[in-house]
């Protein structure tokens, strides 16, 4: 279950050396004092962070081991959470054994000028914290480089503390950077974006609309990041530790509310940016995994786009070149695929935007129009125009929204033409059948809400009945259902005690009164008691919701 350290029971030390002497062979990395400063200020920040600066040591070049030490020392009252971070040079010595760089250091007389990584790893597995997040932005040679090229590495061997979670800036056979002139080494510029949740837009710079990303989220951000830039790809390791953790705040998680009538125009994207129908400036999904899909705009970004007025087949997000062209394979991990499958899995409804770049007959001739909810209702992978993978995500009008106006008859003509030419041709030439499908999967629409969300996290969408978690592509899924019924005339509370987290096929029973439970929450199918419902401490049953959902149906043969 997500949540935020405790401030009062949480400590974070943060270590950097970044000026060495001349003597010591080591070049100096102003970018590290940065990493040290930037990282301080997204932990601490008054609005947006989760622990108090007076609880956030920051340690810039200490010379001795010592100094360390007595750091690590002084927060050894942090029961909650602990976090540590260290960048700088990371080196090893003959027998493979890793070393973090002092402004002292001399790689020739590493044991006795600099801080051996089992002393660190000594201090944190001491700690009192229920959670240690341990951070290693380490820089390394040649000569670490070839020490832990084996299959499973020096590092993977040496980070393995229970209860810890641990992310290191690259694999144990690969090197870290540090771009000449660039404010942040490479590792801690992805993680600060993923902290300030930066990750669907860079462009998007407004405060108040920052979402929070959990400890898992973090690193996926950051891997993306790097792996677009063609660096080394960090490495992650979890040891009975919550990676549901989230280190930074948002002001606002949720999609502001908007009083605009679908058909509404907007000369440009600030305008809609302005008015909350789509918040960021360049990127065509607003959302994340964790809140879901708030909007997204059909601009013709992708060529594989189809647009039917009230149904939407719309490729994900990732994978293109400055042309528009497609590069390479898209991920469910990316951000906004992740948060379309979200809404799909939930049933959220999603915001649509056209805008005039698209080839679509239902696109304004200028400027962008907003045309009202639609819902995910598949999804699935195709080979696109351009020889990748994409994933597309079919989107259905929801019951309300009006059908977009189409464009003139001429200009309609002409842009069909132009695209159905451009389309057959691209295939032709990569011998593409025309008759390709999607493969999708679809379901019924379940809505979703917040209190159904709780309870389906708490059980980690596994059905209290049958025990079923069903695995679906970029996520799982499960069904919140009401044990009475909120509609009149059962008039059930809308509360976590009424609610229970199943799968389609126990959901449809209990509904039909197929299944209903005694007070001792034991399952009674058919008459017979067919085992026992599933719970959770942080979730307790309303027996009164129990006995209305039984009598309901004690008279039905």
């Amino acid at each position: 279950m997500t949540r935020f350290p405790d401030p009062a029971r949480s400590r974070a030390v943060l270590i950097g050396a970044s000026t060495f002497s001349e003597a010591g062979g080591l070049p100096s990395m102003p970018a590290v004092s940065n990493n040290l400063e930037g990282l301080h200020a997204a932990l601490t920040s008054s609005t947006t962070g989760s622990l108090a600066a007076e609880r956030c040591t920051l340690l810039k070049d200490p010379a001795a081991t010592s100094e360390i030490g007595q750091a690590l020392a002084r927060n050894s009252e942090a029961t909650d959470v602990l976090f540590v971070y260290y960048s700088g040079h990371g080196l090893v010595d003959e027998r493979g054994r890793l070393y973090l760089s002092l402004s002292s250091t001399k790689p020739d007389q590493l044991r006795w000028t600099a801080l051996p990584f089992d002393f660190l790893r000594e201090e944190i597995a001491a700690s009192p914290a229920v959670i240690r997040v341990l951070v290693l932005d380490c820089c390394f040679s040649g000569r670490a480089v070839e020490a832990m090229s084996g299959p499973n590495g020096v590092i993977s061997g040496q980070i393995d503390i229970a209860g810890t979670y641990t992310m290191t800036s690259a694999p144990a056979n690969g090197t870290s950077y540090a771009p000449a002139g660039a404010k942040y080494t490479a590792f801690t510029d992805a993680l600060l974006r993923a902290l300030r949740s930066e990750e669907y837009n860079e462009s998007f710079k407004d405060e108040e609309y920052k979402v929070s990303l959990t400890l898992d989220e973090v690193f996926r951000e950051v891997d993306l990041r790097l792996l677009e830039r063609g660096l080394p790809r960090p490495q992650r390791r979890a040891i009975n530790a919550a990676g549901s953790l989230m280190l930074t705040k948002s002001r606002q998680v949720d999609a502001p509310l908007i009083n605009i009538q679908a058909g509404h125009r907007f000369s440009t994207r600030r305008q809609a940016h302005d008015a909350g129908v789509h918040r960021p400036l360049q990127a065509g999904i607003c959302g994340t995994r964790k809140t879901g899909a708030e909007s997204i705009v059909l601009s013709g970004g992708y060529k594989d786009d189809e647009d039917h007025g009230d149904v939407i087949i719309y490729t994900g997000h990732g994978g293109q070149d400055q042309a528009g062209n497609q590069i390479r394979d898209q991920s469910l991990d990316d951000s906004g695929n992740a948060a379309l499958v979200t809404s799909y899995l939930e049933g959220f409804p999603v915001r649509v935007i056209r805008g005039w770049q698209s080839a679509s007959p239902y696109a304004p001739s200028k400027g962008y129009r907003y045309d009202g909810l639609y819902r995910v209702t598949s999804y699935g992978s195709k080979t696109s125009l351009d020889g990748f993978l994409i994933w597309q995500f079919r989107l259905e009008a929801c019951e309300g929204t009006p059908l977009p106006e189409m464009k003139q008859q001429g200009v309609l003509d002409d842009l069909m033409e132009s695209k159905i030419e451009r389309v057959t041709a691209r295939k032709k030439s990569r011998g593409i059948d025309q008759s390709e499908r999607v493969a999708a999967t679809v379901q019924r629409i379940v809505h979703s809400n917040a209190t159904h969300r709780q309870v389906k996290e708490l059980h980690d969408n596994r059905c209290q009945i049958c025990s079923v978690r069903i695995e679906v592509p970029g996520g799982s899924y499960s069904e919140g259902a009401h044990l009475q019924a909120l509609e009149s005339p059962h008039n059930g509370p809308d509360t976590a005690g009424n609610v229970l987290c199943l799968c389609p096929n126990c959901h449809v029973m209990l509904d039909a009164g197929a299944i209903v439970l005694n007070d001792d929450l034991n399952v009674i199918r058919a008459g017979e008691e067919v085992g026992v419902l599933n719970t959770h401490p942080q979730h307790t049953i309303d027996l009164e919701c129990v006995k209305q959902h039984r009598n309901r149906w004690s008279d039905v043969e």
